[in-house]
């Protein structure tokens, strides 16, 4: 009994003091890119307003925390689509699979638009050349049960970037952790760093050109030169979330979840979600992902400083009862300040 409330307080400890070191490491706003990095990913996340740091058991939650799929059972795969903005599409495919050495999963997303017309300044309605705008990533997850209350997990990440001609590269790694303390309805305490990486930069035939090396007029070979981009940083952030479940005065279960997100390039925010879950059958859920600006309708563009989420929500239906095996359709919208709502449709299957 003294070793298990030892551990319970040695857990806690641990937490806590990374939640109190990550308010240095994010005390000031900076600017980042590969902003593709920051879309609420998947149906079931975009439905809770990008909540899941906590929600332990679901492939879709891997995206916010690694250390998710160490309670996954079995294997299961996961594809979703999103109707971005500007014909934008969000395209991910993952899948996960349990071992007695802990639980791997492997994704690839990214944020694609189709082939685009060049335009100019002498040609503004296009030149007739196509080009491609991407973003992708592809990243392995590793988590592990160390006890039946405490989980950890790791992510590494290969993420590219180009349009047109350019292109850069780089890898990252998210960390995260879970804890269940078994009390106050299934509380559950999860953290995450997420998008650490070293500094992108692109290069490519788009920055070379020809210039010649002196003013002599009778000097007509011109050398070609590449130009250096700006070298841009990742989306780095801490996330802090809690989830708890509730009996519902209906059949079913309740299941709530909180969020509090510390981003380098945007103001701290919190997002939150509730779910209804009709056994394993059928779950609808509403959230929004950015608290702050529900509670104050007042706060100016740059009081939110980027984050233009709204209410979202969705609905999931199994169809175990109909194929004698767990799959899941998903749906779910995210709305913003300025734009229509944007929405996302997911398969998940247990297999």
């Amino acid at each position: 009994m003294i070793n298990k409330h030892k551990n319970k307080s040695i857990s806690l400890k641990i937490i806590f003091g990374i939640i109190f070191i990550s308010n240095f490491i994010f005390s000031g706003q900076g600017s980042a890119g590969a902003k593709f990095l920051q879309i609420n990913n998947g149906s079931h996340g975009m439905a809770n307003g990008g909540s899941l740091i906590a929600r332990p058991g679901l492939l879709e939650a891997v995206y916010y925390n690694p250390a998710s799929i160490a309670s996954i059972k079995n294997a299961q795969f996961y594809a979703t689509h999103i109707d971005y903005y500007v014909d934008l599409k969000f395209e991910q495919v993952s899948f996960a699979y349990k071992t007695p050495f802990g639980s791997f999963s492997v994704a690839l997303f990214g944020l694609l638009s189709g082939e685009m017309e060049e335009t100019t300044e002498e040609n503004p309605t296009g030149t007739g050349r196509m080009f491609t705008a991407n973003d992708l990533a592809g990243q392995f997850s590793f988590a592990k049960k160390f006890t039946n209350k405490f989980s950890g997990g790791i992510t590494a990440k290969y993420i590219s970037q180009s349009i047109d001609k350019l292109s850069s590269s780089g890898l990252a790694f998210d960390m995260g952790a879970l804890y269940k303390t078994g009390i106050l309805n299934h509380l559950v305490i999860g953290f995450a760093f997420r998008n650490f990486g070293s500094d992108m930069r692109y290069t490519g035939e788009n920055l070379q050109q020809l210039t010649s090396l002196t003013d002599n007029v009778f000097e007509d070979e011109d050398v070609k030169i590449e130009l250096s981009s700006e070298a841009y940083s990742l989306p780095t952030a801490f996330e802090l979330g809690f989830s708890m479940e509730f009996s519902a005065l209906i059949p079913g279960e309740i299941i709530t979840s909180a969020s509090l997100h510390n981003i380098v390039d945007q103001s701290e925010y919190f997002s939150f979600g509730i779910e209804y879950h009709y056994f394993e059958y059928m779950y609808v859920a509403l959230g929004h992902g950015n608290m702050t600006a529900l509670i104050n309708s007042d706060l100016s563009d740059e009081d939110l400083n980027g984050n233009m989420r709204g209410i979202s929500g969705g609905v999931g239906l199994n169809l175990k009862p109909v194929f004698n095996q767990s799959i899941w359709l998903t749906y779910a919208f995210e709305g913003h300040k300025y734009f229509n709502p944007i929405h996302s449709f997911g398969v998940t299957i247990h297999l």
